[in-house]
């Protein structure tokens, strides 16, 4: 491992992000050999007997990851709590206690990590992982909520073991990597699923239910299906209602400010961490159902006109954007303002969301991994969009003031296609006021 950052002192967060982007090349590289390896010379031993949730799944993973775990913070039980990515600042990713770590722990624990890796050389995403656990460490957290990176088996996350894995979601996303169809994709979040554990899952087809099924029967594991060992309804209010030996029990929340589909997994995995000893009391969980809500997700920033930040990316969050906007009434135009990433499954998305919008706004994105707007506009021209309903710009922040240059008070302008899209459509909005 290259060796040139000093390490005599913990130094700042940029100078430790700067050099971890540079360490390894490879941007995604999936295996455990390396992360387990520095793993057992950290020598974690409080965090091996916490409470771990793992959280797996196409979408929904991160809301899911920040409900349970402000429903353990705030029934006084300390939780680690592990996201990816981040939208603003790095230490979004670590949070301890319900607040997000500070920079000087971040860099203690890089520092440590550091001198644990030697001669490994672990990628970006292990060497942060091992980071968030060693804050997770240090801080003595009695409870871990851990959100998988990609796919899962192989993911750095999952050299801890789970007491319970909950899979959020199984679409085709990450296709060039996890596999080409569902069974792969779930064969490959099944994965986190570890000897005498409990699994719990979203609404899921068959085909992902048997993969599921298998991999638990492995591991003897109780595995609990939405849709079957219980269901959440949201027609007048949110009722959860699970099978309890012959028996149904019921319970009413209040509307959940994440996406409604998280809702009832989320309740059972809480369910059976009481089961595991956790004291959560009904009340955190019904305050945390009230309250957390996270940025990115159906966000809304500002009205007259109305503006919703989305990081829709794929083509199941996709058709979960196009349920809740037919939800609402549309009282003028409908805007999109679009930003997405190469190797996403772009035609897909936007013959998604045609029908949704009335106006078209594109964007390049300048990353490395970054879409140019001409693709998106062959794209949505491919759907039968007429041209003069497409509008092309060189940047989110240009296409944000094109917009709010025509919107009128009563419009809806909905920016989506990936965290990088918001994160600068968040900067370009800060310029405005209601």
């Amino acid at each position: 491992m290259d060796k040139a950052i000093s390490i005599s002192k913990p130094g700042s967060l940029k100078t430790w992000l700067d050099y971890l982007e540079g360490i390894n090349p490879n941007k995604i590289e999936l295996g455990l050999s390396r992360v387990k390896t520095v793993f057992d010379r950290l020598s974690l031993d409080h965090i091996k007997h916490a409470k771990i949730v793992e959280v797996a799944g196409t979408n929904g993973k991160g809301s899911s990851a920040a409900l349970i775990a402000a429903s353990l913070n705030l029934s006084g039980i300390k939780t680690g709590l592990y996201t990816s990515p981040h939208l603003h600042s790095f230490t979004e990713r670590v949070n301890i206690g319900g607040v997000d770590v500070n920079e000087e722990t971040l860099c203690k624990a890089f520092a440590i990590v550091h001198n644990a890796a030697k001669e490994v050389s672990l990628t970006y995403f292990e060497y942060t992982t091992l980071a968030a656990f060693v804050c997770f460490e240090l801080e003595n957290v009695d409870a871990l909520v851990l959100e998988i990176g990609l796919g899962g088996r192989l993911d750095a996350v999952n050299v801890l073991d789970a007491d319970i894995a909950l899979i959020c979601s199984i679409g085709l996303d990450h296709t060039h990597i996890l596999g080409n169809t569902i069974e792969k994709i779930a064969y490959e979040k099944a994965g986190i699923i570890k000897d005498h554990s409990y699994v719990v899952t979203g609404l899921i087809s068959n085909e992902a239910k048997k993969v599921i099924l298998q991999a638990a029967k492995e591991h003897q594991s109780k595995v609990y299906f939405e849709g079957e060992a219980f269901i959440g309804n949201f027609e007048d209010g949110f009722t959860y209602t699970q099978k309890n030996k012959s028996n149904l029990e019921s319970y009413v929340y209040p509307y959940p400010k994440v996406p409604y589909c998280v809702a009832p997994s989320v309740i059972r995995v809480l369910t059976l961490l009481r089961e595991l000893g956790l004291k959560i009391t009904s009340s955190a969980v019904t305050q945390a159902i009230k309250t957390v809500s996270l940025p990115g997700r159906m966000q809304l920033v500002k009205v007259n006109p109305t503006i919703y930040l989305d990081v829709a990316h794929n083509p199941p969050a996709a058709l979960n954007l196009v349920k809740t906007v037919a939800k609402r009434q549309k009282l003028a135009k409908r805007i999109a303002v679009i930003g997405m990433l190469k190797d996403k499954d772009i035609e897909s998305v936007l013959s998604i969301v045609k029908d949704s919008f009335d106006e078209f706004y594109v964007a390049s994105l300048h990353t490395e991994r970054g879409e140019n707007c001409e693709r998106l506009k062959k794209a949505l021209l491919a759907c039968n969009i007429k041209e003069p309903l497409i509008k092309s710009f060189d940047n989110v922040d240009s296409a944000i003031n094109a917009v709010l240059k025509v919107a009128q008070r009563l419009d809806e302008i909905i920016v989506l296609g990936s965290f990088v899209t918001v994160s600068e459509a968040m900067d370009s909005l800060k310029k405005f006021d209601n």
